[in-house]
């Protein structure tokens, strides 16, 4: 009997604390995205990394992609050196996607478009600075085919949480919207975008 009180004191204060943390937890950089987007279509898919899982080609099987270097750099690209390139591979034969240079997080994005498929973004670190650039493809007709315009993430030499990245690109109701740097902000504040998608 007092084991089991001891046990449901220990889950109360657990709770508890949850609430408070989530409660003072603050995203500065990129504001709250409602509920329409959703990231994880099947529970324990691995959604964000170098590699990830999804239906990309939209046959119902789940297909791996990974980020791979092809290429390895030769001193510094900014002093006459070679940056090293990569490429996104998929388990099942589809179409590689040539990413260039330099180290790549892939986001599952979902069914952006609403063509049955999952989509994917890509994150990636530039050959010099702290810069960072992001686009979004979707596999349509055999080929890899940009829905979100490569655009800019200033990071200021800071990492970026996965969190962020999973909030930059989401969907509105049948819409695509990104949310882009102000680059006129120097609190680092963001502009919500509207994808033009051409098919």
């Amino acid at each position: 009997m007092f084991m089991n009180r001891l046990y449901v004191l220990a889950i109360a204060i657990v709770l508890i604390s949850c609430q408070q943390s989530s409660k003072e937890e603050k995203i500065t950089d990129v504001p709250a995205v409602e509920a329409s987007k959703p990231k994880v279509v099947e529970k324990n898919k691995i959604t964000i990394g170098e590699k990830i899982e999804g239906d990309f080609d939209k046959d119902g099987k789940k297909d791996v992609a990974i980020a791979v270097k092809i290429k390895e750099g030769i001193g510094n690209p900014v002093e006459d050196g070679t940056p090293a390139e990569y490429e996104i591979q998929f388990s099942n034969k589809l179409k590689s996607i040539s990413a260039g240079c330099c180290d790549v997080i892939l986001i599952n994005e979902g069914d952006l478009n609403n063509d049955g498929a999952e989509d994917i973004s890509i994150f990636q670190a530039p050959a010099n600075g702290c810069v960072y650039s992001m686009a979004t493809y979707s596999y349509t007709k055999g080929n890899w085919q940009k829905i979100v315009a490569t655009f800019l993430i200033p990071t200021g030499c800071e990492s970026v949480s996965e969190e962020e990245l999973q909030k930059r690109v989401f969907k509105e109701g049948n819409s695509i919207y990104f949310y882009e740097s102000d680059l006129n902000d120097e609190n680092g504040g963001l502009v919500k975008r509207k994808a033009s998608i051409k098919n």
